[in-house]
């Protein structure tokens, strides 16, 4: 069987927005810079929130509108680690396992929790699932002073097999993520930029195919490798490794 080849003609090609490639963040602090510029506003702490499920769970923008408090916490208030994503949210309509693993993600959904328990955001009544309703949003909109529930519309899109689905999305909230991410410099970016950066990171630091497949919940490794983005440092280090024993010859060949 022939190896899969990383898609190395993107170091080539500059990406750009509308070209199908969501453009990666490259290193922590431009994230860092993006977390900052997402968590300023009254709604900050939300759209913390909604960054962490891209980048740190690898979740598609509309699976992110379509959780419920009770997907991602337990009755008891603790956040989940691993999580199952239902069926009906996700694009391929199969559920699949995802976590809630960093530090720093568990610290802004309790920082979030907390906003919705203080402004009273859909509460439980007898304090389950950290204050909040089990089965209300876990993103949540909002007007004025009140919060509401996101709304979404019908989108319809033809399968690889020829069939016409619909399915319900969240256009406000990918609206969002994209000019967040161009006000923060990433002017390519998208929702779709933290599932690409998550699949990138962990190849970048030797985690083989299939664990990034399984983290990305892909049923084709081939998919996966579309989501990887070339590190050139890494292939220089490679090339100068496997030469550096090879010494030039004294005198001129003739």
């Amino acid at each position: 069987m022939p190896s899969r080849q990383r898609p190395v003609k993107r170091l080539i090609k500059e990406t750009e927005r509308g070209s199908g490639q969501a453009q990666i963040v490259e290193k922590p602090g431009q994230l860092a810079h993006i977390l900052w510029a997402a968590s300023r506003g009254d709604l900050g702490k939300r759209n913390v929130v909604v960054c962490w499920m891209l980048f740190g769970s690898g979740l598609r923008i509309n699976e992110v509108a379509h959780l419920k408090v009770s997907d991602v916490i337990y009755r008891d208030g603790t956040i989940k680690e691993v999580f199952t994503l239902p069926a009906p949210y996700t694009k391929t309509g199969k559920s699949r396992a995802c976590f809630i693993i960093a530090k720093q993600q568990r610290k802004a959904i309790q920082e979030w929790i907390a906003q919705r328990v203080s402004e009273n955001a859909f509460l439980s009544k007898d304090g389950t699932y950290g204050g909040l309703q089990g089965d209300s949003y876990f993103i949540l909109g909002k007007r004025g002073k009140t919060w509401r529930r996101l709304a979404f519309n019908d989108k319809k899109y033809r399968t690889a097999d020829g069939r016409t689905v619909s399915t319900k999305v969240c256009g406000s909230l990918e609206n969002l993520v994209r000019a967040l991410f161009k006000g923060a410099g990433l002017n390519a970016g998208s929702s779709h930029s933290g599932r690409r950066t998550l699949a990138s990171w962990l190849d970048r630091k030797g985690y083989d195919l299939e664990f990034i497949q399984m983290i990305l919940g892909h049923e084709n490794p081939d998919m996966s490798l579309e989501y990887i983005d070339p590190y050139l440092p890494r292939i220089k280090s490679a090339f100068e490794s496997i030469w550096k024993g090879v010494r030039p010859p004294k005198e001129p060949l003739s």
